[in-house]
């Protein structure tokens, strides 16, 4: 089961939706602002998922604490990227979070702005809050991954 979510992630991290000089989630629409809904809520959904899959690796019993660090730093990089472009690029001065993670900073672009577009940053966000403390936690002995901010 890792090694099957292991390869869906890394396909997404592997595709088109992420240009590699960014490593920034982006969908085909962003640039053109012809996103509808589903796009808005796609990376929010892959991120709050992702953040489930980590918080389940860090609790996993069955594998060694250096495996599972090693399985959630593979993929550190990739959420510090998307968590920074949302809170440094995506949020306008104010404070609303467009669509586009990876265009032009604040409100140099006109984005589209919707509840979507908004949970979708908060999921990228709480996504790196929960990897830097589940990295945190196995770096700790005796602390189990699966208490670590479950509900963010």
């Amino acid at each position: 089961m890792i090694e099957a979510a292991q390869n869906l992630i890394d396909s997404v991290i592997a595709s088109p939706l992420v240009p590699t000089n960014s490593g920034v989630l982006v969908e085909s629409c962003d640039a053109t602002r012809t996103c509808d809904q589903d796009q808005w809520m796609f990376k929010g959904v892959f991120f709050q998922h992702l953040g489930y899959f980590l918080a389940d690796i860090a609790a996993l019993d069955g594998l060694e604490v250096s495996t599972r660090r090693d399985l959630l730093r593979k993929y550190d990089g990739f959420i510090t990227a998307n968590a920074h472009a949302v809170w440094d690029v995506a949020r306008g001065e104010d404070g609303k979070v467009g669509n586009w993670w990876e265009g032009p900073p604040g409100d140099q672009l006109q984005r589209q702005v919707s509840v979507e577009t908004h949970g979708s940053g908060v999921a990228a966000v709480c996504s790196a809050v929960r990897m830097n403390r589940l990295l945190e936690s196995l770096e700790e002995t005796n602390v189990d991954g699966q208490d670590i901010i479950k509900n963010c």
